[in-house]
């Protein structure tokens, strides 16, 4: 018993390093027709609720304070107290911010953020004001890959829309499915959902009957697939649980309800 139990462990262990050594460019498509997927139009992907800008671990914050009438003030508290830095949110979520000590940041839109600030400000002025603003960020970027010709990375704010991402990384190839473009965006609980768009149908619009563009959000996921199906694929699991490297949850927008 213990021999086999060894064998199969070890058989279990080649196959899976069979599956990792797989190049990419061989795996199969999913069969679509099998899949429960909801085709989506650039119409009703804008006509969903946005989603808040969300301060996340590794940001860079550009907080701008114009505290007024500090009880304490003088000529060098005024050129404290009334200037911009910039503030690097730590892997924990925080940062350390003058006479609010360690701020709990991940999580806040800049304007809860910034509301939060001036309370802790609203002790020692009169009229305290805070803005914050997201400079940098790590995540704020566009991937998009599959079956273009360039798979490129790309910042959110680099492009204006979906079109312009695909351009910006060749075109799609010869074997793209223009049909079952997949965008993978974060929800509102940093979860991914998967939309499928017939990118054919806005690339191809005429001038009289235009079409909408696909604006980008910070964290958007392009995937094109190929073409062709092939072989016996595991759906839509294959490539987004298995090529995409992610931690995060991901739902197929199939129950969207997008009236």
């Amino acid at each position: 018993m213990k021999t086999y139990l060894v064998r199969m462990v070890m058989g279990l262990l080649a196959a899976w390093a069979l599956c990792a050594c797989t190049p990419l460019s061989v795996l199969p498509t999913p069969q679509w027709d099998a899949l429960d997927v909801a085709m989506v139009t650039p119409e009703q992907l804008r006509a969903m609720p946005k989603v808040p800008t969300r301060i996340r671990p590794g940001d860079t914050l550009r907080i701008t304070r114009d505290a007024q009438d500090s009880a304490s003030l003088d000529l060098r508290n005024l050129v404290d107290d009334s200037q911009t830095q910039n503030y690097l949110v730590r892997p924990d979520g925080t940062f350390s911010f003058r006479y609010a000590g360690q701020v709990e940041a991940a999580g806040k839109t800049p304007d809860e953020l910034a509301a939060y600030l001036r309370t802790k400000l609203d002790v020692y002025y009169r009229e305290p004001g805070v803005t914050v603003n997201i400079v940098a960020s790590p995540t704020g970027k566009v991937v998009v890959g599959g079956a273009v010709r360039s798979p490129i990375t790309l910042d959110v704010n680099a492009v204006a829309n979906l079109e312009q991402a695909l351009f910006a990384a060749g075109g799609l190839a010869v074997s793209a499915d223009p049909g079952r473009l997949a965008l993978m965006r974060l929800d509102d609980k940093e979860h991914y959902r998967v939309f499928f768009i017939d990118i054919s149908q806005v690339l191809m619009a005429t001038q009289g009957a235009g079409r909408a563009s696909i604006s980008l959000q910070r964290g958007d996921i392009v995937f094109v697939p190929k073409s062709a199906a092939g072989g016996s694929a595991d759906g839509i699991d294959l490539y987004i649980n298995q090529l995409l490297p992610f931690s995060r949850s991901i739902g197929v927008a199939g129950n969207v309800n997008l009236n």
